[in-house]
């Protein structure tokens, strides 16, 4: 497998990118310290911003990191045929246990819906699950759709685990747009990762497409998942995805083991950026795949990578 960065561009006024998502052409961008869900163009010019929540903060501003929200999971869904993004928090801190389901302009209505979306009950059922958190905080960092799986990814510093929550997405979207106290139960898959320069790295992103789950990871060096480190680079992976794996009396798993890990290349150098998100933008084969990813610099610019992965 590789991963070479064949395009990057700055993003400019978008704070610590943190999600990315491509609906209909539009690029959609979320900052982990930002209030705003921004829409870009192909020359990353911002079309829209919708703001998500009040705050005293400029969509542009960064909102501290003890009050952050740390919007850090998006996804592309799909609701009685209409499309949405969903943005959840991290789940690192009580503060960070909010999510918002922001249903997409269409051609009748050029207008966006936010809804703010409660996720405690469900985090909390999460934090008491010691498979996903081991020794370590709960800190949720991607998130991946399906017609059938909704797939939530646990990042690992050098604590907790790196795993993978498998929830029904029929049960997820009943919770989810009708605020349901029936909290949806997952699947739970734990996962060694290898190590960039002697960093561990943990889960940052994810995309479903076909049988094949696509997840980034990031070595950066602290045990909290909290607090910032100094980054060693990112790496690209696939799991084949069963989508018989759920149902009533068969044995397999939802989630393989990993497949194939590769990191992040420029010019034939490792990249040194937090790769945050990943969306397959373009299907050239079976093994060839075009993605976008973002990065956070954690105070600098954030940057918008197309990438080429050769599985």
């Amino acid at each position: 497998m590789k991963v070479e960065i064949i395009k990057r561009g700055t993003l400019a006024h978008i704070p610590s990118a943190s999600g990315v998502e491509v609906v209909d052409g539009i690029i959609y961008v979320i900052g982990d310290d930002s209030k705003s869900l921004f829409a870009l163009n192909h020359n990353l010019e911002i079309l829209q911003k919708q703001e998500l929540f009040e705050s005293e903060y400029a969509d542009h501003e960064r909102i501290p990191k003890k009050i952050k929200p740390d919007l850090e999971c998006m996804s592309h869904i799909k609701i009685n045929g209409y499309d949405y993004i969903l943005i959840n928090g991290s789940g690192s801190k009580d503060n960070r246990d909010d999510g918002y389901l922001v249903k997409l302009p269409t051609k009748f209505n050029k207008k966006f819906f936010t809804q703010k979306i409660d996720f405690k009950p469900l985090y909390k059922l999460l934090r008491a699950n010691e498979e996903i958190v081991n020794d370590g905080k709960l800190n949720l960092e991607a998130t991946a759709y399906s017609d059938q799986f909704f797939i939530l990814l646990n990042r690992a510093n050098k604590k907790g685990n790196n795993a993978a929550l498998v929830f029904n997405t029929e049960e997820m979207q009943v919770f989810v747009a009708e605020n349901h106290e029936m909290i949806p139960f997952p699947e739970v898959f734990t996962y060694q990762l290898p190590a960039i320069g002697g960093v561990p790295t943990g889960f940052s992103g994810a995309c479903l497409i076909d049988d094949k789950l696509f997840f980034t990871a990031s070595a950066e060096d602290t045990e909290d998942a909290v607090e910032d480190g100094d980054v060693a680079g990112s790496l690209v992976g696939w799991m084949q995805v069963n989508y018989q794996g759920k149902r009533k009396g068969n044995t397999q798993r939802s989630l393989s083991e990993i497949k194939a890990t590769a990191t992040i290349t420029e010019g034939g150098n490792v990249f040194l950026g937090k790769v945050e998100s990943i969306c397959i933008y373009e299907k050239d084969s079976d093994h060839k795949y075009i993605a976008i990813a973002v990065t956070d610099s954690d105070g600098g610019d954030s940057e918008l990578l197309m990438l080429e992965i050769n599985l």
